[in-house]
């Protein structure tokens, strides 16, 4: 598979991350005329933050100067469930009367690291 590298002015942000497979990689885009194309998957971060290696292949757009480019992470990566984390719930009626419980809920909220 062929690579393009892309150098920015500035610090490309935090959040984009190079994963340890081609399944977690962060995915690159750009907006050229109102039309999004994707350009390929990040496989290397240069140590200033500022120049990007990305995966690309026969039907990749490339992005010019003048073209927004921005960053997707995967969502069936992202989104997906915990692992290594759990927790232990206790639930006790103090009440005397009967009691029925109709649900329980939890949130989670999601983190880049």
């Amino acid at each position: 598979m062929a690579t393009i590298t892309l150098t920015f002015a500035n610090e490309v942000n935090k959040s984009l991350q190079v994963g340890g497979n081609a399944d977690a990689r962060d995915s690159v885009f750009t907006k050229q005329s109102n039309e999004v194309y994707y350009v390929g998957d990040v496989t290397a971060i240069s140590n200033d933050r500022k120049t990007i290696t990305i995966d690309v292949d026969g039907e990749s757009v490339f992005p010019t100067t003048s073209d927004y480019v921005f960053f997707v992470k995967k969502a069936d990566v992202c989104n997906a469930k915990l692992t290594g984390y759990y927790a232990d719930v206790k639930m006790k009626n103090t009440s005397t009367d009967k009691a029925e419980l109709f649900a329980v809920g939890s949130e989670v909220a999601l983190s880049s690291k």
